[in-house]
């Protein structure tokens, strides 16, 4: 029997067979087309992968325990060092490689107060080290000052990762380690080399501009008051020349204040 087809038809089944073409169509499965829609396909996994959810569970089981997070690099030393018992539980101490502390020089009535520790003194454990500790050597002997017979202390004994700035909660979490070296130093005046131990120290929202060529009353944890002057950090004299010449007032500032005292 023949089947007749109108010319649209006809024009109709020739056009899906092309698309049927075009899509790698090259057999039929059925000649009647399967309802796919009126029930959910039950989902036959391969013998392979029926294998894998118990596999995954025996290598759970039998998988190493994950590592512990490293502990704070708690030194009953450096905690003497900066005046007490304890570290606190701050995050920085679980990355750095190792706690700064700062140096205590009896007598000394001047103290410098760095940054957060870069690379070198996370490395080595000492405060100003590199080429912080050279640029300091070079510039404080201009004044008449010598670094060996001042105290020092970094603004909080850990570097964060990567050199990032220092938070506002990390700041919160070290400053009272920070009070305790500088009560336990008893200086007459403190520098602050930077704007962290600056925002740390006296105000969370301080900008250098405006905190320079000045000494500010600082009230530690004890109830005891020291004056501090905020001057930039020494790495900014290789920034500018401008950076050059505001260091050198605050160093002129710095010694006629000693000078008179």
């Amino acid at each position: 029997m023949s089947l007749s087809l109108s010319g649209q038809n006809r024009s109709e089944i020739l056009a899906l067979l092309d698309l049927y073409r075009d899509w790698g169509v090259d057999c039929a499965l059925d000649e009647i087309a399967p309802l796919r829609l009126d029930r959910a396909a039950a989902l036959a996994l391969p013998q392979v992968m029926r294998q894998r959810p118990a596999r995954a569970l025996a290598a759970r089981e039998n998988a190493p325990p994950p590592a512990q997070p490293r502990q704070t690099p708690f030194d009953p030393q450096a905690a003497l060092a900066w005046g007490v018992e304890t570290f606190p539980e701050c995050a920085l101490a679980r990355t750095a490689s190792t706690s700064v502390r700062p140096r205590i020089v009896t007598d000394a009535t001047l103290m410098l107060i760095g940054d957060a520790p870069d690379a070198d003194e996370d490395r080595s454990g000492e405060v100003f080290a590199g080429e912080t500790g050279r640029l300091l050597d070079m510039i404080l002997p201009s004044i008449g000052l010598d670094r060996a017979t001042l105290s020092q202390a970094p603004a909080l004994p850990w570097r964060p990762p990567g050199g990032r700035a220092v938070s506002l909660i990390e700041s919160r979490e070290c400053r009272a380690l920070l009070n305790a070296a500088i009560i336990k130093a008893r200086p007459a005046r403190l520098v602050l080399l930077g704007l962290t131990p600056l925002r740390l120290l006296m105000d969370e929202q301080a900008s250098m501009a405006r905190s320079r060529g000045a000494w500010h009353s600082l009230r530690l944890d004890d109830g005891s008051s020291v004056e501090a002057l905020a001057m930039q950090h020494p790495q900014q004299l290789l920034s500018s020349a401008r950076a050059r010449r505001e260091m050198w007032k605050d160093l002129v500032f710095l010694a006629e204040s000693l000078a008179s005292s």
